[in-house]
C-alpha cells in the first residue's frame, strides 16, 4: 500500500481497522454458478507495515520467509541475498545490486509460508525495475516440478531491449528434474503487449488457476489470455496426466537468468548502483478462492466477476437425442449416453453422442465447459458442434474416480448469437471407455468481439498462402519455403511440424477449410486449429509427387466471428518415414 502522509492518513492510523488497497477492485474472474470469491488473508498482503532490509519484522514473518523455498540461490548469476528485500512506504521492494568482487548479482527473494492450490485467483499490483533482470511474482511446487508465472517481465531501457520492455511473459512450466526436461508454452500469446512500457507504471496482473488444465490471465482486470487443455498445459505428459495439480508457494524475486547472461545480456555496475533503476516495487498481492455464496460480506469484494454475465447450465442427462457413431464397445449395453441419476450420464464409450437444446439470452463470447469424471488414464475427449458446425475438441483427463468430477473447457471462447442452439457433444479420443458427465455450461466471458464495424458485411472467401506463416516450429524445426514454376509453397515438413498464420474474415459465419497439398507418401494427415481450438483433422491422400498439388477439405465447417484469427496447421499423419506433405495454400470458404 503506497502511502502519502496527510490528515487522512493520520486519521486512518487512529482507526482500529484498515481497508486494503484492493478494496473496490472486483475480482475479474468468474467464481462460478452459486459461488463468490473469499479473500485468503493469510496469503494476501498490502504491505501496510515496515520490514527493514535486515531483521524484517513480525508483521512480515506472519506471511513471508526470506529467500527461496529451498537452499537454491537462484539461476545464472543470481545470488539471493536477504538484505535486498524490504517493506517500506506501504510497498515490498526487491533490490538488485552487484555482489562485490564478482560478476554475480545480489537480488531479494521472499516466499509465502503457506501454499495454495486450485481453484484460486492470485493478483498483484507491481512496477518493475529498469534492468535486464527478470522481475517475477510466481508460484512453485515444493518439488520444483510445477510452476505458474504471474508476473515475469524485463524492463531495461536499453535500445536493444525494447521488445522485452514492452511485454509481460504469461506462462507456466512443467518439469522433469532427472533427466531434466522443461515445457512451457511458446505461442505468441505468451508474450503479452498492449503498448505500455511495464517499468513506467504500476500494473495489475492476475492468474485464475481454475483447475489442473485451465489458466486465465488478467491485466488491469481484463482477460487477455486463456491456456487450457493438455496440448497447452502438458503436451509431453511430464505430470503423468495430472496437470498443474500440486500445492504451490508464492515467490517474489528478481533474477539474472542464464538464458540472457549466457548471451551477453548482462547488468552493468552502473545500472545496478542506480537506485532509480534497481528496485522492483510490489504494492499488494491478493489471493481469493471460490466458495459457496451464502450472502456473507467478504469485505466488499463480492463475486468480483460480472454479475450480469450469462451462465447457462444443463445436466448431461437432459439431452433431446442420443446415439452412437462407429462400432459398439464390448460391455457397453447402452446406445449413446445413459442417464444414471442426479442428472449424470454413464456407459459412455467412444463415439457416443447426445444433442442438447441450449438457449442463450444474449449474444457474446462464451466459454464452453464440461464437468466430467473418469478413471481412464489417457485418450479422453469431447467433440463439440453447435448448430451442425464443429467448433472444437475439449481434451479431458483422468480425475481419479467415475464420480470425481472436474471442469474442462475449450481452449478459447466462442462468439455465439442469442437464441436457441442445438449443441452436440460426442466422446472422442483413443480410449474405448470414455467418461461420465455431470454438467454442461456456457459461460459468457465478454461481449461479441465482432470488429468488422459493418453488421451488413458479406462473408468473403479467405486464401492463406502456405509460405506466409508468422511462426513455424516442431520436432524437425518446422516448415521451409520454396518456389516451383513461380509458385511459393512450403516443404521439408515432417510429422509434428507446424506453422501459425494470421487471417481475418469480413463477416461472422460458417467457413469450410481446404488445403492444397502434395505428397507421394501414404498415411499423411494435417490437423487444423483456429484460435486454439482443434477444428479438423484431414487425411492427405498421395498425389504422386511433392509438387502435384490437389485440394483436400474438412468434412464440416467451423464457426468464425468477424475480425482477426490465428490458425495453426500441423502435420499429423503416420507415414513410414515421418515425411508428410508440401502445401501451396489454404482456403476458408463461406458456407
Amino acid at each position: 500500500m503506497r502511502h502519502t502522509l496527510s490528515t487522512l492518513t493520520a486519521l486512518l492510523l487512529c482507526s482500529s481497522s484498515f481497508a486494503a488497497d484492493w478494496d473496490g477492485l472486483a475480482v475479474p474472474a468468474d467464481a462460478g454458478d452459486g459461488k463468490t470469491w473469499q479473500l485468503q488473508s493469510s496469503l494476501s498482503d498490502d504491505f501496510s507495515y515496515s520490514a527493514p532490509a535486515e531483521g524484517k519484522s513480525q508483521a512480515f514473518y506472519e506471511r513471508w520467509s526470506e529467500g527461496f523455498i529451498n537452499a537454491w540461490q537462484g539461476p545464472g548469476l543470481t545470488d539471493y541475498h536477504n538484505p535486498n528485500s524490504r517493506v517500506e512506504n506501504g510497498e515490498l521492494v526487491i533490490t538488485a545490486t552487484r555482489k562485490a568482487g564478482t560478476n554475480e548479482v545480489y537480488t531479494g527473494a521472499i516466499h509465502t509460508n503457506e501454499s495454495v492450490q486450485y481453484p484460486v485467483y492470485i493478483e498483484t499490483s507491481s512496477k518493475i525495475m529498469d534492468q535486464v533482470l527478470a522481475n517475477a511474482v510466481w508460484m512453485l511446487s515444493s518439488d520444483s516440478t510445477q510452476e505458474i508465472d504471474i508476473v515475469e517481465a524485463y524492463g531495461s531501457s536499453r535500445a536493444d531491449q525494447t521488445w522485452f520492455a514492452e511485454r509481460m511473459h504469461l506462462a507456466h512450466h512443467v518439469f522433469i528434474r532427472d533427466p531434466f526436461q522443461d515445457y512451457q508454452p511458446k505461442d505468441a500469446g505468451a508474450w503479452y503487449a498492449d503498448g505500455r512500457l511495464w517499468r513506467e507504471q504500476y500494473s495489475r496482473v492476475g492468474v485464475y488457476w481454475r483447475d489442473p488444465w485451465h489458466l486465465e490471465y488478467y491485466i488491469d482486470g481484463q482477460l487477455v489470455r486463456t491456456v487450457s487443455g493438455v496440448d497447452m498445459i502438458d503436451p509431453y505428459n511430464y505430470t503423468n496426466g495430472l496437470g498443474l495439480s500440486k500445492p504451490m508457494q508464492i515467490i517474489v524475486d528478481a533474477e539474472d537468468q542464464d538464458w540472457r547472461s549466457d548471451n551477453g545480456i548482462l547488468a552493468t555496475d552502473a545500472e545496478l548502483s542506480d537506485t532509480s533503476k534497481n528496485q522492483f516495487y510490489v504494492d499488494w498481492i491478493r489471493v481469493y478462492k471460490p466458495v459457496a455464496d451464502n450472502g456473507d460480506d467478504d469485505g466488499g469484494n463480492g463475486n468480483g466477476g460480472d454479475n450480469s454475465a450469462a451462465t447457462i447450465e444443463t445436466n448431461f442427462a437432459d439431452f433431446i437425442s442420443t446415439g452412437k457413431e462407429g462400432t459398439s464397445v464390448a460391455g457397453d449395453m447402452v446406445t449413446g449416453f445413459n442417464p444414471s441419476g442426479s442428472g449424470n450420464i454413464n456407459y459412455n464409450t467412444i463415439g457416443d453422442w447426445a444433442e442438447y437444446s441450449i438457449n442463450l439470452p444474449e449474444a457474446g463470447q462464451y466459454r464452453v465447459e464440461l464437468d466430467t469424471a473418469s478413471t481412464v488414464a489417457s485418450g479422453l475427449g469431447a467433440d463439440i458442434s453447435i448448430d451442425d458446425v464443429y467448433v472444437g475438441r475439449i481434451e479431458l483427463q483422468q480425475t481419479g474416480g467415475w464420480e470425481s468430477y472436474q471442469t474442462f473447457s475449450l481452449n478459447d471462447a466462442l462468439t455465439i448469437g442469442a437464441g436457441s442452439h442445438t449443441v452436440r457433444i460426442q466422446s472422442a479420443g483413443s480410449a474405448e471407455w470414455q467418461w461420465n458427465g455431470n454438467s454442461i455450461r456456457f459461460v459468457k466471458v465478454s461481449e461479441s468481439t465482432d470488429t468488422s464495424g459493418d453488421s451488413n458485411a458479406t462473408a468473403q472467401p479467405v486464401t492463406i498462402e502456405a509460405e506466409s506463416f508468422v511462426r513455424t516450429d516442431g520436432p524437425y524445426d518446422g516448415f521451409q519455403t520454396y518456389t516451383q514454376n513461380g509458385v511459393g509453397a512450403i516443404n521439408y515438413n515432417q510429422r509434428g511440424d507446424y506453422a501459425e498464420y494470421n487471417f481475418s474474415v469480413s463477416a461472422a459465419g460458417n467457413y469450410l477449410f481446404s488445403a492444397y497439398t502434395a505428397t507421394p507418401e501414404s498415411g499423411a494427415a494435417l490437423q487444423v486449429s483456429i484460435d486454439g481450438n482443434a477444428v479438423a483433422t484431414i487425411d492427405v491422400a498421395s498425389t504422386g509427387g511433392w509438387s502435384n498439388f490437389a485440394k483436400t477439405s474438412a468434412s464440416a465447417g467451423v464457426a468464425l466471428g468477424a475480425g482477426s484469427h490465428t490458425m495453426t496447421v500441423k502435420s499429423a499423419g503416420n507415414t513410414t518415414n515421418t515425411w508428410e506433405w508440401n502445401a501451396d495454400r489454404f482456403e476458408l470458404i463461406p458456407q
